[in-house]
């Protein structure tokens, strides 16, 4: 399995950088989770859409899934076939969201052009060829679902594991979500708790250290932080997740690509 990360800005971008997409790729499948705003000018670097097996959306936040629109006219221009259409996995209860985005966009049926939309049921794995994607509620201000991903096959990629985040406060189900994960892709969008004021409760963003903690209660053998403002440089967040993780810790760069 590779992770390639396409964007790792918070809701504020870092300077030249895009928000939240990762691209996925292995068990004969290609998926993209999040499509954020600048998500796709970065695949485009790297593949083209039509390369793309599925979208998969963690929560209907802007930074997470605003790129839709961009996606949806790529798509068309690039699809394999006139009239194929893109499979795109909403988490729970969010089409009348992505209805309320068409209309924005210029008409109610926007997407439809595109995609095949459908919604997760928040709990039951979803597969793409031999790539299983199972989806975990995180805490957050609205509904969102992280990932543990694995890929069935043989060799290195065997039984491998990536654990996705998405955005989270401070939960048990962290722990559950990133158990045993070769990699850890952690949300750590906070500097100090200052930065959420006024505080809500619950929280729905983690320290650096927090995403630290998270991955050693896990038994995770990797972190990669990400979702974090780099504007102030990034050694002190990994310096702080590294020292409550006690494992190999480093920061998600643009376009980088890590094997799992």
């Amino acid at each position: 399995m590779r992770l390639t990360v396409l964007g790792r800005s918070p809701a504020t971008p870092n300077p030249g950088e895009a928000c939240a997409g990762y691209l996925v790729e292995g068990g004969g499948a290609r998926v993209l989770i999040d499509c954020g705003s600048g998500v796709i000018a970065q695949l485009l670097r790297v593949r083209r859409a039509r390369e793309l097996g599925a979208v998969i959306i963690s929560h209907m936040h802007p930074d997470h899934m605003l790129d839709l629109v961009t996606l949806r006219v790529t798509w068309w221009l690039e699809a394999p076939r006139r009239g194929d259409r893109l499979r795109v996995i909403l988490p729970p209860g969010a089409g009348d969201q992505i209805l309320d985005l068409a209309k924005g966009a210029g008409e109610r049926r926007y997407f439809d052009k595109s995609f095949d939309i459908a919604e997760h049921d928040g709990a039951g794995a979803l597969e793409f060829a031999s790539l299983r994607l199972e989806p975990v509620r995180v805490q957050h201000y609205i509904p969102t679902w992280g990932f543990r991903i694995t890929a069935a096959g043989s060799g290195e990629d065997h039984r491998r594991r990536l654990a996705y985040s998405a955005d989270s406060g401070p939960c048990d189900a962290l722990a559950d979500l990133a158990d045993g994960a070769d990699l850890f892709l952690c949300e750590a969008a906070l500097r100090s708790l200052d930065d959420e004021a006024p505080p809500p409760a619950p929280r729905g963003h983690l320290l650096a250290s927090e995403a630290g903690a998270a991955a050693r209660d896990a038994g995770a053998r990797r972190l990669l932080l990400t979702h974090l403002p780099t504007a102030e440089g990034a050694t002190s967040a990994t310096d702080d997740a590294a020292s409550a993780f006690g494992g190999p810790t480093e920061v998600a760069q643009p376009l980088g690509s890590y094997r799992i």
